[in-house]
């Protein structure tokens, strides 16, 4: 996964140069910072040395003339001065020390989008707080949304309404500076300051509860444990994930260990809302920040999206949606690097109002955003009502749908979906992980050998493909693979084409595991993303090898036939399951979230479940070489399938032309037509074969058929050279 520098970081770039250049100490560097603060806010350096009793490392003039410099460096750039400051002087921390705290500094960007939801509450007299205000760009964002240029509104606000909180001492000393150079009454300064506590928010008895009209926020987004993988890293070990362990202070990570489960069971006494699982802090600063709110106050924060899909999320959804009033998702992506993390990582914008017993409780926005290089864009927008969603999804998460027509395609899908009535327990899938790569990483090996089983990865199962990749050298990220052709002859038994990375002795292998490693079942990749060419990839498992825990495979012990698992392997690869998985997926898909995609009212007994099962028999012969596995035949199989379980969710025409927006990196490896960037043939040859199951015209489709005469459809980009190229064989013959 990537982790960019992020887009802040580099506009802020020269006035860093300034400051790593000028200051040698972590004081030096303060002192520059409110030496330029003194320049913007116009008071004296030497005043606000004196009342607020900060360091003097450097001279006065020194600082200054430093500050200046810093000062020039920042008049041309976007960042706006205040929240440049800010963003400045955020402690200098490593990537192991910011992940283990979970200190992701908020982007000037995301500050001016959370305070614009709050805009007309920041009225004269209001009180803010945010209780993990870092350096506190959210409160200088406050600041400036509320009273604009006006100083001596400025410096009304400071002293009455502005309270920040936070358990590093040299973060507040940074927020004051900030906050400082909006104003030149150091007084008002003093007096804000005097309310401000440096202290671990979460632990807080005596606070203010209910006290504030508004609540910022973007709380540490960890969960409290402490991996083996972190605690190298944390003490200067290099490591990758899936490298072997170097020798490591047993003792040392034992007791750090203990320390942080005895902080999360404190943390589980105090906040029942956690949930089930690791404690994770956001979810902490969530019942903290509904505790300071006033009734009809509002909270305006930043947290992981997982409050949205998450198993563990699940009490604290189901405490929002009964008691907030206003409530507001909004979706984001770390694609314009918002923070040194994953670009694909997404995380909300929450808004609420806290409703009192009379209050309306309108329906759910659901809004999503992207950044631009000055700000946040809204790029899509729904409401979901709360009776609906309490119907549709028993464990309330909330789709990602971009629009209204996407919430009524997905409240469609819902309502033609197997509920738990008609599902019976021969719809009751057994998910297992059959070995750990890393709790059983001693046992596997790199060589076959009597009774060892090859070692199924992710990478190697992809939609009606097993051993779609074949391992060739490397470990870990670091590994190589090559891509296997479509129809390789033995991999459905598990044969000499197979090439794994590693093997595993079956007689270390529980009984159950072992008996389950000797039949057929599915398995799919566990790893996913919502923007990647598709979602869902599964495929049948043969028996004699073992899938490692990338791999779950899912067997129907209530039903010995196959056809219910090739039914249920034809559904999940299709693109309306896959379309309502990405409503509700992030990066991994597990039992909770595969259970919860509305799953068609199909039976393995009916014509419908019949075709379904035996089209998806086939692809598993053509995957194998045991069937005509021709490209273009693999594409009539599943168009086929495609549009009979989109028939089956009670959809039409009009619906499958817009899922297929959702796919923007459908057939990269295929020739696009004349005068276009990419191709679509796998979308127009299902929309063609579409339009004739529901009788409608496409005219449009037919004629891109027509014209993409060297294109292939259903051909992933990664596999498409080598399918192509035997595609054209097989015509040649």
């Amino acid at each position: 996964m990537s982790a960019p520098k992020p887009l802040e970081e580099q506009l802020l770039a020269p006035a860093l140069r300034v400051l790593e250049q000028a200051a040698s100490t972590p004081d030096a560097r303060f002192e520059i910072l409110e030496a330029a603060a003194s320049r913007v806010g116009g008071f004296t350096l030497a005043s606000y040395r004196k009342r607020f009793d900060a360091s003097a490392v450097l001279g006065e003039p020194r600082a200054l003339e430093a500050g200046a410099k810093l000062l020039d460096a920042l008049e041309s750039g976007p960042v706006p001065l205040p929240l440049a400051l800010c963003a400045l002087a955020r402690p200098q921390i490593s990537r192991s020390e910011q992940r283990t705290s979970g200190a992701y500094y908020t982007d000037f960007r995301l500050a001016q989008y959370v305070v614009a939801s709050v805009a007309p509450r920041l009225v004269p007299g209001a009180r803010v707080i945010d209780p993990a205000a870092g350096t506190g760009i959210l409160l200088v964002a406050a600041t400036l949304a509320a009273c604009g240029a006006d100083r001596l509104r400025r410096a009304s606000w400071l002293a009455e309404s502005v309270t920040a909180w936070d358990l590093s001492r040299d973060a507040l000393r940074g927020a004051r500076l900030a906050l400082a150079s909006l104003t030149d009454d150091l007084a008002a300064v003093e007096s804000m300051v005097s309310r401000w506590r440096c202290h671990d928010s979460l632990l807080v008895d005596n606070a203010p509860w209910g006290e504030f009209d508004v609540v910022l926020g973007n709380p540490p987004w960890e969960k409290i444990k402490l991996t083996r993988h972190e605690f190298v890293k944390a003490n200067g070990g290099a490591r990758h994930y899936g490298d072997d362990y170097a020798k490591l202070d047993g003792d040392v990570f034992a007791s750090q260990r203990a320390d942080v489960a005895r902080y999360g069971n404190a943390l589980a006494v105090r906040y029942p809302l956690l949930g089930r699982g690791e404690p994770d802090l956001y979810k902490a600063f969530l019942e903290v920040f509904l505790k300071l709110a006033r009734q009809q106050g509002c909270i305006s924060v930043l947290v992981p999206a997982g409050l949205i899909r998450s198993q563990g999320t699940e009490d604290l959804r189901r405490f929002l949606i009964d008691n907030a009033g206003e409530l507001s998702f909004t979706i984001l992506e770390n694609r314009a690097r918002f923070f040194a993390i994953d670009t694909r990582f997404k995380f909300l914008g929450l808004a609420l109002s806290k409703a009192t017993a009379e209050s309306r409780r309108p329906d759910l926005r659901v809004v999503h955003a992207k950044g631009t290089a000055d700000g946040i864009t809204e790029v899509g927008r729904a409401r979901i009502g709360r009776k609906a969603i309490e119907r549709l999804r028993p464990d309330l998460t909330v789709p990602e749908v971009r629009s209204e027509s996407e919430w009524r395609l997905f409240r469609t899908m819902s309502e033609h979906a197997l509920g738990a009535s008609s599902k019976g327990v021969e719809w009751e899938p057994h998910i297992v992980r059959e070995v750990d790569m890393t709790r059983d990483k001693k046992h596997f090996g790199r060589a076959a050998g009597v009774g060892q089983l090859p070692v199924i990865e992710g990478r190697m199962v992809h939609q009606h493909r097993f051993g779609a990749k074949a391992y060739r050298s490397g470990t870990g990220r670091r590994a190589k693979w090559d891509t296997v052709p479509l129809g390789t002859k033995e991999l459905a038994r598990g044969g000499p084409d197979l090439r794994p990375q590693s093997w595993f002795p079956a007689d270390r292998l529980s009984p159950s595991v072992r008996e389950r490693a000797a039949q057929m079942r599915a398995g799919f990749c566990d790893i996913t993303g919502q923007t990647n060419e598709r979602s869902m990839l599964a495929a049948m498992i043969p028996p004699g090898v073992i899938c490692g825990n990338k791999v779950p495979t899912v067997t129907f012990p209530d039903d010995s036939t196959e056809s219910r698992l090739f039914l249920w392997l034809a559904v999940v690869n299709s693109f309306p399951f896959d379309w309502a998985l990405r409503r509700i997926v992030t990066t991994t898909v597990n039992y909770f979230l595969l259970n919860s995609v509305p799953f068609p009212n199909l039976q393995p007994d009916s014509l419908p479940g019949r075709r379904l099962a035996e089209a998806a028999r086939e692809l598993h012969r053509c995957s194998a070489g045991g069937a005509n596995a021709a490209p273009s035949r693999v594409a009539e199989l599943r168009a086929g399938i495609d549009v009979a379980v989109h028939a089956a969710y009670g959809l039409g025409f009009g619906e499958l032309e817009l899922m297929f927006r959702d796919f923007p990196l459908l057939d990269r490896g295929q020739p696009p037509l004349e005068g276009e960037e990419r191709s679509t043939i796998t979308r127009d040859f299902v929309l063609v074969k579409a339009a004739a199951r529901f009788k409608q015209r496409a005219d449009v489709y037919e004629e891109r058929l027509r014209a993409a005469r060297e294109a292939v459809p259903y051909v992933a980009s990664e596999f498409s050279q080598a399918e192509i190229q035997d595609e054209a064989e097989a015509s040649d013959v």
